[in-house]
């Protein structure tokens, strides 16, 4: 009996170090300050490999990394003015577009570039290659361009004269583009084109960007909010994001997405894990501003903004797996235990939120070493289910504590292999 004892002991005693060494939030981006650039901003920035990675801006700024954004080399484009558009087909072959207005091509990396004439007396807008041939650009003095020769010739298949923003294609045929005050749609190359989100009477504000990941489900942003469609555009939702003025958006499935841009006082990244009607603020950076994103996967990507470069490797923040299983606010705080327990290697652990809040879910081997963190971050009020996979752990007793900032909670769970 008396054994018994000291090893209930022994656990709680385990326990209560365990929870005492769980630490509040910690971001999952870090910012990089391009000193060597003079200050301009960086407008557009994109992302081939998890190495490999481009962003241009003011005065002609054109930077790359070779190593994942730990440090930039600026390149000469050879223009002086800004850049306001680059897209890259693979890590050697892109095209930038600037307020000169010109377009530029390199195919090597950006070392050499070369120019080709473009009809447009305005800036390049936005960039977007379907393959190495076929190309568009907008034109902010009314001109969608389409090249079929890899930007060696454009011609002008703009529907009207409209400042035309940001454009996307999903395939060969199927493409979208944006005005200040109208997203457009066409389903044939650029042959003709259907007006699908019409901002009657400026209620929806000045739209900045957008992004569809296939021809029926897309995102366009507004003033202090997100449009979602799930019909091609022909209908449009409105959800709250906590970013008064949002810049771009971006998704890699239904579900998770990231949006950034600023307020008055600092840039926001928020990031979405159920297709737009949730948002969690991820990072802010105080005094600064961000214009666009990039990501190659769900947990490496990078945001661009006043000479700076923020970067993630746990973009996903370990919630992808997350499910808000219900609507109905719990009356108390409680964290379930894991089932199935034991397990090998996937267990599912389930929690309830009364208030929104911090949390951080973290997971602690025998000797008090944390070994994955599933959550860090600001949730909503709810129940919860996270799957957590196990199997690059060796088998043995694990502990796992749930801790927001009014309650925290630790239980144990057994890895058998």
């Amino acid at each position: 009996m008396k054994s018994k004892i000291v090893s209930f002991g022994i656990f709680f005693l385990l326990v209560f170090l365990f929870t005492q060494t769980v630490s509040f939030s910690q971001s999952v981006w870090s910012t990089n300050f391009i000193n060597n650039i003079g200050g301009n901003y960086l407008r557009k920035v994109k992302f081939l490999t998890p190495n490999i990675g481009y962003s241009g801006g003011g005065n002609g700024t054109f930077v790359k990394t070779t190593n994942g954004g730990d440090n930039w080399a600026i390149l000469n484009t050879g223009s002086s003015g800004f850049i306001s558009s680059l897209f890259f087909i693979n890590q050697y072959t892109g095209w930038v577009g600037s307020t000169i207005p010109e377009m530029k091509k390199t195919t090597d990396g950006g070392v050499t570039w070369s120019g080709f004439s473009i009809p447009t007396t305005d800036y390049v807008a936005d960039i977007w290659f379907v393959n190495s041939m076929i190309g568009y650009a907008s034109a902010h003095s009314g001109q969608i361009l389409k090249t079929t020769n890899g930007g060696s010739n454009w011609q002008n298949i703009a529907p009207s004269s409209q400042a035309w923003g940001e454009v996307q294609f999903i395939d060969e045929n199927n493409g979208w583009i944006l005005s200040d005050y109208d997203l457009y749609r066409t389903s044939d190359g650029g042959n003709s084109w259907s007006s699908i989100l019409h901002n009657t009477n400026n209620q929806l504000g000045y739209f900045q960007d957008y992004y569809f990941l296939n021809q029926s489900t897309g995102w366009a942003t507004i003033p202090n909010g997100i449009a979602k469609t799930t019909n091609g555009g022909d209908n449009w939702a409105i959800l709250n994001v906590p970013l008064p003025i949002p810049m771009s958006v971006v998704f890699l499935n239904q579900n998770l997405g990231w949006c950034v841009g600023y307020d008055n006082t600092k840039g926001i990244i928020c990031r979405t894990i159920d297709g737009g009607m949730n948002w969690v603020v991820q990072k802010t950076e105080n005094g600064n501003k961000f214009y666009d994103l990039s990501f190659i996967n769900q947990n490496q990507g990078w945001a661009c903004g006043n000479a700076i470069i923020s970067s993630t490797v746990n973009g996903s923040g370990g919630m992808t797996a997350v499910l808000q299983t219900s609507s109905l606010l719990p009356d108390k705080y409680s964290l379930k235990q894991n089932f199935p327990n034991p397990f090998n290697p996937t267990t599912r652990i389930s929690f309830d939120v009364t208030n929104p809040t911090y949390a951080s879910l973290k997971i602690f081997d025998m000797t008090g070493r944390e070994v994955k963190t599933l959550i860090d971050e600001n949730i909503s009020a709810g129940s919860y289910e996270i799957d957590f996979n196990a199997g690059e752990l060796n088998s043995g007793v694990y502990f796992y504590t749930l801790q927001t900032n009014e309650f925290i909670e630790t239980k144990k769970m057994i890895l058998v292999k």
